[in-house]
């Protein structure tokens, strides 16, 4: 994929995704509009936001881990199958 296409197919998935997302939010957190992103202090904001970046690191470490053990799995695989061809000639 190129850098442009890239930049493409995550924007329109952002912008088909964010407005959903900000409504179930809305819903879970202020269902009857006495809340809200403008009434929280500075503070609150910051808060929040620290606690969105933490939750988001652990789903980066974790897909990470997940890429590594794919990764060792298919080199793995790959040594089982070059011996495999060894074996056979």
């Amino acid at each position: 994929m190129k850098d442009s296409e890239i930049k493409h197919a995550a924007l329109t998935e952002f912008v088909a995704e964010a407005p959903r997302k900000f409504d179930v939010g809305m819903l879970e957190h202020n269902p009857e509009g006495k809340k809200g992103l403008w009434r929280m202090s500075e503070a609150q904001l910051v808060d929040a936001a620290k606690e969105e970046v933490i939750d988001l690191w652990h789903y980066i470490v974790t897909l990470e881990h997940k890429v590594n053990t794919h990764e060792k799995l298919i080199a793995q695989l790959k040594r089982t199958i070059a011996k495999h061809k060894h074996t056979r000639t």
